[in-house]
């Protein structure tokens, strides 16, 4: 586990370039990201990391292809 964050407010980059620093900043070998817009989900792609839909957050996704309903969901997922 880790703890890090980053967004435009502190270095003015785009999400997809801040989740490349997240990963590249701790080393990580195969990150995903959650999220739940579609923005999220292409952001991800962009930076090369999995993306994980949140199908109880705000945005709606078509057809994707790993999806959680609540967060505890993660606990139980395989890839």
């Amino acid at each position: 586990m880790f703890q890090d964050f980053e967004c435009f407010g502190n270095d003015g980059l785009p999400k997809d370039k801040n989740i490349r620093l997240i990963v590249e900043r701790n080393n990580l070998q195969n990150p995903v990201y959650v999220g739940d817009t579609i923005w999220d989900k292409e952001s991800s792609e962009k930076a090369g990391v999995d993306f994980i839909y949140a199908a109880y957050g705000f945005g709606k996704i078509e057809n994707p292809k790993v999806q959680i309903q609540n967060f505890e969901d993660l606990i139980t997922l395989e890839f």
